[in-house]
């Protein structure tokens, strides 16, 4: 059975027990601080488990993609490990429980999937005697076949009624498939619990009947629910009957090209398998994150990405590829996925150019990686060590992307070793960060002043697309981080109301500004945030007293909100037309609109040349000035996408969504606020292009009266220049380029003269010389040299004196320049510029360094430069004759 029957079969089982299936959400968790990525199907479904959500359902099924690291090191190794995977769900929220889960469980195994029954086994929790019961009285399981565990095992979260954390909590049942005997360990008494891998875990039900208080108090919890996952690659590897989740339908076709690209069998060495299991997981996983919005980084969700790249670029390299090769496998990850996910086929184009982005600026720091190894060789050999420090190692892998082994073999080739419990104390030192980073911190359900407001309210009513003002009530009033009842005069406050014209941060569009009134009291909003399905109203009271549940006036700043709506639509059209000029995978990745500019993200490779802002340009205003019509329209999801309507990268939408069309060129879904035609945008005018990350554009610009003021200003700048340049517009390039020819002439002819005088000061600087043991020193203040000055003066001191030692120094812009220049007969001797520039700058309250024969100090004391000079000259001297007598 393939793996997207498999997927179908499971939602549609229970849709037929009356779940509502719900999308699974996005990689990125929209709502949940708490977490680096979805890790489970229940997250989003947080606030319904403790009563507080505002989906109007007691039953969800859900398929739901996953990322996990926190076992990064077994993943390609062990049969069943993955980071990315698909997580079927099925959820109930204060209704059905444990005897109908498990009946249900049952019933889809046994005859949706006719799995036979013999090869099913059960575990519960040894103090849930309530579920053994269901599974031997009712079921009808041998007692043989059910095993009992402890919490480790068999409670969620593991270990919570010892360890914690506080909060929702509970025993779980699991069912594993037996693979036979002729399957892992091979001992007759092999059980469920055995980690030889021939017992596989297919299914989770987990039972949420408790509250874990402190002291790891279980108190029943007033609404029981159920949280279950079905792990689609491991039931997809039993109906497929093969050994592992990587021989399923939906890697073969990966693992088949990656032994094109390398030219070797996945079976034939156990290495080969390791390696291409593991490429096919990441590049797998990173696909899903870049089609959720995440870009390889140096930090957060990116860097956890980036990581599984430069593993699977290293993995490749233990194979032989030298080349970029994984962006060529998102096709075949986009083509076996797409059923399900068919944006990742809409975007493949997009995603394949960061990961070869990505690749490419890889394989340069293995470049690296290589010369920093030499490097480390010359200095080991120098020093007489035989063992490469395991901080070191560990930093050619993770920075420089060096195999271990690969370290190890070239080391082993010159005759060095490498300290392996160092290197395996930096991985666990990763480890750990790797688990903080990718799974949940604290309490496993948020308990802010957010979380006492949910068990009172279900969320703030938006209004501000239909009304500038409205009365509304006042929820709920947080003081820091508080709730309060009240607050007074100079109190800053988030205030949450009932219903709401200001709009609250989201996709891109800043939060209104306003003020909420009452008879006595006025509050000025200075931001507006959105959080889940709250509007959280920020600001200070500046007259009166407010109370919880007080009524108010809301009132928006209109005229910042009209600029806000202009630079929305402005965004539309850009995208429109970026996608005509450049082409389709031009799509949006970020924004941020303002009342006085908007910022505009896109994926693309190279920067816009001059003709394509222009052309950008001239596109947006004809739109702009056609008057076309912008209009909004409610509809599902599934009629918005066949209507054309874009959706953005990484975006979450929910069931029903708002379609903005404008005229016949755009249709996006988005949430923000509009104008009704394109006519009111005024001019537009990009003020700025740039990168932002790997196959990230910025276009900044400016719409209507800001762009009416910049031009007005550029006119004015341009106005003095013509004064100044005693010219008119019309002439002021040629004028400029007039004057800096003869600038370039004038500096010609003063370089020509400084040089002409320092040969004249060469013959005095080398009579003053002091000479110890055949050398030559010479120190001299040279008032009002630069250091390009100074060195050319040391170069023709060298050129006319057979061994010498110059330190030159002058003062500029309140610095001090000290340049120090050793002839290869004083390098020999052992002196080293670089540190004697060092020692003289010390005089001078500065520091230097540079090479054994020429470099360069500074410092700030510019009173000190005489006194620096002849320390200089005592210095050199003394360090000649200590040399000479060695």
């Amino acid at each position: 059975m393939k793996t997207d029957e498999i997927r179908n079969k499971y939602l549609k089982f229970f849709e037929k027990k009356s779940h509502v299936i719900c999308p699974g959400d996005s990689l990125v968790p929209q709502e949940d601080p708490t977490l680096l990525f979805t890790g489970a199907g229940m997250n989003q479904f947080k606030d319904m488990f403790l009563g507080k959500g505002k989906l109007n359902i007691k039953r969800a099924t859900t398929c739901q993609k996953c990322l996990r690291t926190g076992d990064l090191e077994n993943v390609g190794r062990t049969a069943s490990h993955h980071t990315f995977f698909e997580m079927m769900g099925n959820f109930s929220f204060g209704d059905y429980f444990k005897r109908e889960t498990i009946e249900w469980a049952w019933e889809f195994l046994v005859q949706e999937l006719k799995l036979p029954e013999e090869k099913l086994f059960v575990s519960v929790y040894k103090d849930d005697p309530e579920a053994y019961e269901i599974w031997e009285k009712h079921i009808h399981i041998p007692k043989s076949k059910i095993y009992s565990y402890g919490e480790n095992d068999n409670f969620w979260p593991a270990n919570a009624p010892a360890q914690g954390p506080n909060g929702p909590c509970g025993p779980c049942s699991e069912i594993f498939y037996d693979q036979g005997v002729n399957v892992g360990c091979g001992r007759k008494e092999c059980e469920p619990a055995c980690d030889c891998d021939r017992f596989v875990e297919i299914w989770n039900l987990v039972f949420t009947q408790f509250n874990r208080k402190d002291g790891g108090k279980l108190e029943p919890l007033p609404n029981k629910n159920v949280d279950t996952g079905m792990g689609l690659e491991r039931m997809a590897r039993v109906m497929q009957g093969v050994p592992t989740n990587f021989d399923i339908d939906i890697f073969v076709p990966i693992i088949k090209s990656i032994e094109e690209y390398t030219h070797l069998r996945y079976h034939d060495k156990p290495e080969n398998a390791t390696f291409m299991r593991r490429i096919a997981d990441h590049v797998k996983a990173c696909v899903f994150c870049i089609s959720d919005g995440v870009l390889p980084g140096n930090e957060g969700r990116g860097y956890v990405e980036r990581r599984l790249l430069r593993r699977a670029i290293r993995d490749g390299a233990q194979l032989g590829i030298k080349e970029c090769f994984l962006y060529k496998l998102v096709p075949i990850v986009s083509n076996v996925m797409q059923e399900y996910y068919p944006d990742i086929k809409q975007r493949r184009e997009n995603i394949a150019r960061i990961i070869k982005s990505e690749e490419e600026k890889f394989l340069e720091t293995l470049e690296l990686g290589t010369v920093r190894l030499k490097e480390l060789m010359d200095v080991m050999q120098k020093n007489k060590i035989k063992v490469l420090s395991g901080k070191e190692a560990f930093k050619l892998y993770d920075t420089y992307g060096f195999p271990l082994d690969m370290t190890e073999s070239i080391l082993r080739e010159k005759g060095f070793a490498v300290d392996s419990a160092g290197v395996e104390e930096e991985f666990k030192r990763q480890r750990v960060q790797a688990r903080s980073s990718s799974s949940m911190t604290g309490q496993v359900f948020d308990s802010g002043p957010l979380s006492k407001i949910k068990e009172i309210s279900k969320g703030t009513t938006f209004l501000g697309y239909e009304k500038n003002s409205c009365k509304a009530k006042i929820i709920a009033i947080i003081k820091g981080e508080n709730l309060a009842d009240n607050a007074e005069t100079g109190s800053e406050v988030s205030i949450v109301l009932d219903q709401t014209p200001f709009y609250g941060e989201s996709g891109g569009q800043i939060g209104d500004t306003g003020i909420l009134e009452t008879n006595g009291s006025l509050v000025r909003v200075t931001d507006t945030k959105k959080n889940d399905s709250f509007i959280i109203h920020i600001g200070k009271i500046t007259k009166g007293i407010l109370k919880t549940g007080d009524m108010v006036d809301a009132q928006i700043d209109l005229q910042r909100r009209n600029l806000i709506r202009k630079n929305h639509t402005a965004t539309h059209v850009l995208h429109s037309v970026l996608r005509n000029v450049i082409g389709q995978h031009a799509e949006q990745a970020g924004s941020m609109v303002s009342p006085d500019r908007l910022r505009f993200d896109f994926h693309h490779f190279s920067s816009l040349t001059k003709e394509e802002i222009v052309r950008i340009e001239d596109l947006a205003n004809e739109k702009i000035m056609g008057n076309a019509p912008v209009s909004v329209k409610e509809l599902t999801l599934l009629e918005a996408r066949n209507a054309g309507a874009i959706a953005l990268f990484g975006e979450k939408y929910e069931e029903r969504v708002r379609m903005v069309s404008i005229g016949d060129f755009s249709k996006e879904l988005c949430g923000g606020t509009h104008i009704n035609y394109t006519g009111e945008i005024g001019l537009f005018r990009i003020v700025g292009e740039s990168s932002v990350a790997a196959g990230i554009r910025r276009i900044e610009a400016i719409t209507g009266l800001s762009a009416l003021s910049r031009a007005r200003e550029k006119e004015t700048i341009v106005q003095g220049l013509c004064g100044i340049l005693n010219t008119n517009e019309e002439d002021i390039s040629s004028k400029a380029q007039e004057l800096l020819a003869e600038v370039k002439k004038l500096t010609k002819e003063l370089n020509k003269q400084k040089q002409k005088d320092l040969r004249g000061k060469i013959d005095s600087l080398s009579m003053n010389a002091k000479e110890v043991s055949g050398v030559r020193i010479i120190t001299k203040k040279i008032d009002g040299a630069s250091a390009d000055d100074m060195r050319k003066t040391a170069d023709m001191l060298m050129k006319s004196e057979k061994e010498a030692a110059v330190v030159l120094g002058s003062a500029q812009n309140g610095r001090v320049i000290l340049i120090v220049s050793l002839s290869p007969g004083v390098t020999s001797r052992g002196l080293h510029a670089g540190n004697i520039s060092k020692e003289v700058a010390k005089i001078v309250g500065g520091g230097g360094g540079g090479r054994p024969d020429m470099a360069q100090a500074g410092g700030q004391l510019v009173d000190k430069l005489d006194d620096a000079l002849d320390f200089a000259a005592v210095f050199l001297s003394e360090k000649i004759l200590q040399k000479t007598l060695e």
